[in-house]
């Protein structure tokens, strides 16, 4: 990865400020106060922004409001990087509550913001992705800041202290310790059984014991009131008796209320047919009582999601059939290819090296051979006339092969290769918008018909119908993008036309120079222009020349000889002609790349083919279930059909309706009836005998009347005698709670009590496991640590030290070279520490990222001395190789040093 350019629109002191950063050394020079500070945090902000990691909520660190710009609203930058062969560009708005941040592909101006991972805690899209880790170990790892002027003692410490928690969790800003110690508090929060008064945990097994206390003296209570019930049913039973009594008495008395009877009997008799009927249609329609609307519109819901995933597989399964055809071709050409599987890069790069110093030896070898040959012959010394036009047909043919390189180097493949590939793209995206389209037209076809049935579809056609509008444009757009792609691939293929008919007139001058003076290659030009130039001038060395070129020749004989030897199962595999050229083994190359890129493509297909087969496996799934539902609801509601079910409803609702004429009806025979029946009625409408019957209930009313307050008087004393024991029963409940409340008292302290006992053994059980990961962790961690800090150490201290050991319990030492004894860091001096520091942290970045990333230097040389700094400088060009390399400082020594030893570096003066 490559950090390319840094936009400072508004940020601290900055105001549209834009620095330029080179793939190599960068030197990021400014003096106190000149704004390196805010260029270093500039960069960490555009990839993770000012936040608190491993929040659960979105909090901004102090960093967000110091470097919040002095004279402007406006607080956003601009950072373009290069990883893996593509330019990114990343906008950010860092104003708290506008909070934006955007991606794109720099060569096209698509946004591709979508591609990185969004974090739904800060409700943002994190550029961070690209890097492959947050911001805890981005500033713990490639984000080297300097110590500052602390003691040896301290700088030991701190030192220490980094690594302890770096071995225990792979994380400077997560310590074990501290979770731990965090684990025990809570632990000990909760507390015991036996900390009755003082811990959460004791507190409710006292309640606890309390309630059941209160339990046992609520039973003896409820005992007593037991005995007082059954006096109380005595009582009861002989009120009963009295109350049967009395009624007898108002039955006789009531027989002077007869001679109404007859006129409800008919009017009862009247109604009572019509409930009849009603309860006759009822029962017609029962069967229809049981029908659910809810699960009408269930199944309504239903079918709709079941037509959703048929449409889903259907278009999943044409992208699937597009990736096994993509497939089957990729995996032709590999096998085209397979030749190359059997070597790895590292292997394959090596071979060809091998092959390119057989070319240059035999180069040499030729040149040696043609020199041994023109001592031999002395007479092909060239007249001084013929020897200027000689170099001057030299000079005219190397002008020709700089103007045809650079014609040559000029060739636009990769980028013909790339328009093509997002032609590829763009017209598959296409296709599935307009099958889109399709679905959505038909959806609103249907849901117009079902409209005329259900108006809840007519709204529904709404939100569909903007989908497909906005469906349709973007296809207009996504056209016009393919027609600007055609037209790119065809106007590069005609500058490419044309670059080649220019080359093939340069080799044609070039080829006429060449034959002019009976020679090939360039090399056999130059070697004639040389061979002649110093056989003018040196003849009368030429005994011992021809001694000194014969020796030459036999070392490159031999040399060649072995190197072919070691390469000769390869000449089969790669079938390497004997007599190759550069151009033969450049072609290897090419074809090696190309192996390795449709390996890569083959991977990412197959990723694809995977996903695709979950998804059509789980809409198989769920239509299962929806179908499996479906059978469900029209077995409970009995029906075959949604247009059956629906017939269903209606009748359903007549039987509603029914049911409500029969509760009126039935109401008002009640209210006529009375406490009586009809066939009561009846009875007495045909035993009543007007005069006589009349007569004889009036001549006994008194006797009637007598006997009934006899019967009131006793009845009155025994609802006393109840109610008295009643009152007792009362104050008896008010001793003690009711029993369910008890109960359910109960019930909560035994459920808190099982989660405090819960809650104990969940943190006991976390707190052993990460002691146990944590040992884990330091004891795999250590061993590759230690090489990798020690390989570091062993350059920047120029083979000083060469051996570094860090232990289980993150103690460093060093092995001091002349007496091989073990020596703990703290008693190095604050330089050495420093470098010990900076190869630590540089280790920790390559074990945790294979990938390159840029390593970001904000002073760390302040305590480094002249030879200490030329050292680090020197494996930081190395590295620079490798790797983007970005040094702030405020000293102009480091630019010096590189000057003076001829480096290469990007200079930036703030």
């Amino acid at each position: 990865m490559i950090i390319k350019q840094l936009d400072l629109i508004s940020f601290g002191k900055f105001e549209e400020k834009s620095l330029t950063l080179s793939d190599g050394m960068n030197i990021i020079y400014g003096n106190n106060e000149a704004g390196k500070t805010t260029i270093h945090k500039f960069i960490e902000g555009m990839f993770f922004g000012f936040f608190k990691p491993y929040s659960k909520r979105k909090i901004y660190t102090k960093d967000y409001e110091r470097y919040f710009p002095w004279n402007s609203t406006e607080y956003r930058g601009v950072l373009k990087f290069i990883h893996k062969g593509e330019v990114y560009r990343i906008e950010r708005n860092f104003i708290k509550g506008f909070d934006e941040v955007k991606i794109f592909d720099d060569k096209t101006g698509e946004d591709i913001t979508h591609l990185f991972d969004y974090d739904p805690v800060l409700r943002l899209y994190s550029p961070s992705t690209a890097l492959g880790f947050n911001s805890v170990v981005y500033n713990n790892t490639i984000n080297i800041r300097q110590l500052g002027n602390k003691t040896d003692k301290i700088l030991a410490k701190e030192i220490k202290d980094s690594l302890i928690n770096i071995g225990g969790s792979l994380d400077e800003d997560i310590s074990v310790k501290n979770a731990i110690e965090e684990l025990n508090r809570e632990i000990n929060f909760i507390g015991t059984a036996g900390q009755r008064k003082t811990s959460p945990y004791g507190k409710t097994v006292d309640r606890l014991e309390k309630l059941y206390e209160e339990r046992k003296i609520a039973l003896k209570y409820i005992e007593q009131i037991k005995v007082q019930e059954i006096q109380l049913n005595d009582l009861k039973n002989k009120v009963s008796a009295l109350k049967q009594e009395r009624e007898f008495l108002d039955k006789k008395i009531d027989n002077i209320k007869r001679l109404e009877i007859r006129e409800k009997y008919e009017e009862a008799k009247k109604i009572t047919r019509e409930i009849d009927n009603l309860y006759k249609e009822t029962e017609r329609l029962k069967e229809y009582s049981s029908l659910n609307f809810d699960d009408y519109t269930y199944l309504i819901s239903l079918k709709k999601e079941e037509d959703n995933l048929k449409n889903n597989i259907y278009e999943w399964n044409e992208e699937l059939k597009n990736i096994n055809n993509s497939l089957n071709e990729l995996i032709e050409d590999l096998n085209s290819l397979k030749k190359y599987n059997i070597v790895n890069g590292e292997e394959f790069e090596n071979i060809i090296e091998k092959y390119k110093e057989i070319y240059r030896k035999r180069e040499k070898l030729e040149v040696v051979q043609n020199k041994i040959n023109n001592v031999k012959i002395e007479n092909k010394i060239l007249d001084e006339e013929n020897m200027r036009d000689l170099i001057e047909d030299v000079y005219q043919y190397e002008e020709i092969e700089e103007k045809k390189n650079a014609i040559f180097y000029k060739k636009e493949d990769t980028s013909v290769l790339f328009l093509k590939t997002r032609l590829e793209e763009k017209t598959k995206e296409l296709k599935k918008k307009k099958l889109l389209s399709f679905a959505s037209s038909l959806t609103i076809l249907t849901f117009i018909a079902l409209g005329f049935k259900n108006n809840l579809f007519f709204i529904l056609i709404l939100p569909i119908s903007l989908f497909l509008i906005y469906n349709l444009y973007s296809n207009k757009d996504s056209k016009a993008y393919i027609g600007n792609l055609n037209r790119q691939i065809q106007q590069l293929g005609e500058k490419e036309r044309e670059k080649n008919t220019e080359l093939e007139k340069l080799d044609y001058e070039m080829d006429t120079i060449l034959k002019k003076y009976n020679c090939s290659t360039k090399i056999e030009l130059k070697r004639l222009l040389d061979e002649n130039y110093e056989a003018s001038l040196n003849i009368k060395n030429r005994d011992k020349a021809f001694k000194l070129l014969k020796e030459e020749e036999e070392i490159l004989i031999k040399k060649i000889a072995e190197i072919e030897d070691e390469l000769k199962d390869f000449n089969i595999l790669l079938k390497v002609e004997e007599d190759f050229t550069i151009e033969d083994i450049k072609n290897i190359e090419r074809k090696y790349f190309e192996f390795i890129t449709k390996k890569d493509k083959e991977s990412e297909l197959l990723k694809e083919q995977k996903e695709l087969r979950d998804k059509i496996n789980g809409c198989h799934i769920e239509l299962g279930q929806i179908s499996k539902d479906i059978e469900e609801i029209f077995s409970k509601n009995c029906s075959s059909s949604i247009e059956e079910f629906k017939e269903g409803l209606i009748k359903k609702e007549k039987y509603n309706n029914f049911i409500k004429d029969i509760e009126s009806k039935e109401l008002l025979l009640n209210k006529i009836l009375g406490n009586n029946n009809l066939e009561y009625l009846k009875k007495e409408s045909i035993l009543i005998n007007k005069d006589l019957e009349y007569d004889h209930k009036l001549l006994e009313k008194d006797s009637l009347l007598n006997s009934l307050k006899d019967v009131d008087n006793r009845l009155s004393e025994k609802q006393k005698n109840m109610t008295r024991i009643e009152e007792r029963i009362n104050s008896l409940f008010k001793n003690f709670r009711p029993l369910v409340e008890i109960d359910e008292d109960i019930l909560r302290k035994e459920k808190s009590k099982k989660e405090y006992e819960k809650r104990l053994k969940s943190l006991t059980l976390a707190r052993d496991t990460i002691e146990k990961i944590s040992k884990n962790i330091q004891r795999d961690f250590a061993p590759t640590l230690n090489k990798k800090v020690s390989d570091t150490i062993s350059i920047v201290t120029e083979d000083k030290y060469k051996e570094v050991k860090i232990n289980e319990k993150m103690d460093i030492s060093v092995v001091e070279p002349e007496s091989n004894a073990l020596v703990d860091i703290g008693r190095l001096s604050g330089g050495t520490m420093d470098q010990i520091y900076f190869a630590t942290r540089f280790s920790i970045a390559d074990i945790l990222k294979e990938e390159k990333t840029p390593l970001i230097l904000d002073d760390c040389f302040i305590q480094y001395d002249k030879n200490r700094l030329e050292n680090i400088l020197k494996f930081l060009i190395r590295e620079s190789k490798k790797r983007q390399i970005i040094l702030f400082t405020c000293h102009t020594r480091e630019k010096d040093i590189l000057d003076r030893n001829n480096s290469e570096f990007n200079y930036l003066n703030l």
